[in-house]
């Protein structure tokens, strides 16, 4: 089902916005609202209001596409349906730093360092800037993979001032507001990361992915040769203003 989405007019950050903590400031943070719906892997595009913020190339899921690419329940990374709605987008949040070594002969040496590590962010632009000094909070919904054999630490949430659009397919250096320092080790089951931050103000992108500043250690989670990769589904992201304590 393809849903249509009137996008709210962007204010300028030059003025002062009021806002209260019921307005949510993520659009279409479910991925409902569509240009189209996916065919294959690589169109996070189609979910009106993302993007990647690299050359990494995130997917949106949806049970119209083909279980052997991008389908729900089941598709090419597991077997998961969506936290909320009918649809989900997914990022590859680590392949290892390699290829295959023709050379080597020993088992350990099977692989060898390749051109560099990858990870892919889903970027999009928020319904107004936010407030300087405000308390807002950032929460959205992630699983690991069912066929993934690594899983990593540092997902998170990255609010900027500017856009990103890195010509890269590297590990972003920036430093997110909200994350979680522990691995997600359950395969196929949603699990909510949520904090708090103060904005800066003027801020009005977003970015999730896996951010190194947290810690970039990766956890295997089976015996012996692994298909070294740790893919995540991402859903139901929001960002609104924090309620203030009673």
């Amino acid at each position: 089902m393809i849903r249509t989405l009137s996008l709210l007019p962007l204010f300028s950050s030059t003025i002062c916005i009021a806002q209260d903590h019921h307005l949510e400031l993520v659009r279409n943070g479910g991925f409902e609202f569509l240009e189209k719906e996916p065919s294959t892997y690589d169109q996070i595009n189609r979910a009106i209001g993302w993007r990647d913020a690299t050359l990494g190339l995130s997917d949106l899921f949806s049970a119209a596409t083909s279980a052997r690419t991008v389908g729900i329940p089941e598709n090419d990374y597991g077997r998961i349906g969506p936290f909320e709605g009918e649809h989900y987008a997914g990022i590859c949040g680590w392949k290892a730093d390699i290829q295959r070594n023709y050379e080597a002969y020993d088992q350990a040496d099977l692989f060898k360092p390749a051109w560099n590590a990858y990870s892919e962010y889903l970027h999009g632009e928020l319904i107004q800037p936010l407030v300087a000094d405000s308390t807002y909070e950032i929460s959205f919904h992630v699983a690991l993979a069912g066929n993934s054999d690594r899983t990593i630490m540092g997902l998170g949430a990255l609010v900027t001032e500017q856009a990103i659009n890195y010509q890269h397919r590297k590990f972003l250096e920036e430093s997110p507001q909200v994350y979680t320092e522990r691995f997600i080790t359950e395969r196929n089951t949603w699990t909510e990361v949520r904090g708090t931050f103060v904005a800066d103000g003027k801020e009005q992108y977003i970015t999730i992915g896996v951010y190194p500043y947290v810690g970039l250690e990766s956890q295997n989670l089976v015996e012996g040769p692994d298909n070294r990769y740790a893919y995540y589904y991402i859903d139901g992201i929001s960002l609104r203003l924090a309620p203030k304590a009673k």
